[in-house]
């Protein structure tokens, strides 16, 4: 019998629409942690012209987290292709909460940068790809989730720009976010003292 694949999605793929929309991964995503992993905005996408979310090893953190059940096809790999696949010891991965239940059986994969760059002018974080990221956020988990997403990714003072409402926002494989959202999305980013950072596009 085939053994199922999981990536544990800390990004975009947190977003049912994203991964649905882009990606064809419908089945139901899990929330979890990764130990031992922190998340930054220090993978660059030159052909998009941005910087996403990325992972490094830190002993003593915890990542907030989806686990997504899929196959490790060409085209997922081609969506994450500023990234390597790792494989997961199963023991570092745990359910967010104790009423999802146990995880399931199956190989654990996380996407871990090739580089870590710093966000600058030319590859900028595009809030379209933050709020595909929080919206995921504010689905599996409210607003707790969110807010524990905005505390444990570092690196909000790069080059960050507001692109929402731009005719063509730069991130391809956008959630489009609410009014009441957006909203939301603000008032947290505020409350832990990153709103200040971002830019008009």
């Amino acid at each position: 019998m085939a053994v199922q694949d999981y990536v544990v999605g800390y990004g975009s793929l947190l977003s049912s629409y994203s991964r649905t929309t882009y990606s064809g991964l419908t089945e139901p995503a899990m929330p979890v942690v990764a130990l031992g992993w922190r998340r930054g905005w220090t993978v660059r996408y030159t052909d998009e012209a941005a910087t996403y979310a990325g992972v490094r090893p830190a002993p003593g953190h915890m990542l907030d987290a989806a686990l997504v059940p899929t196959e490790i096809t060409d085209e997922l790999r081609h969506r994450e292709r500023g990234y390597v696949f790792t494989e997961l010891p199963p023991e570092t991965v745990r359910p967010a909460d104790r009423s999802h239940g146990e995880l399931p059986e199956g190989r654990f994969w996380i996407v871990v940068n090739r580089e870590q760059v710093r966000a600058d002018t030319s590859h900028p974080i595009p809030q379209s790809y933050v709020d595909t990221c929080l919206v995921g956020c504010l689905e599996t988990g409210g607003e707790a989730r969110a807010r524990a997403f905005i505390r444990n990714t570092e690196l909000w003072d790069a080059h960050w720009i507001d692109d929402r409402d731009s005719a063509s926002p730069v991130y391809p494989r956008l959630t489009p976010a609410s009014a009441e959202q957006r909203e939301t999305i603000d008032r947290l980013l505020a409350g832990e003292g990153v709103l200040r950072h971002r830019r008009a596009a």
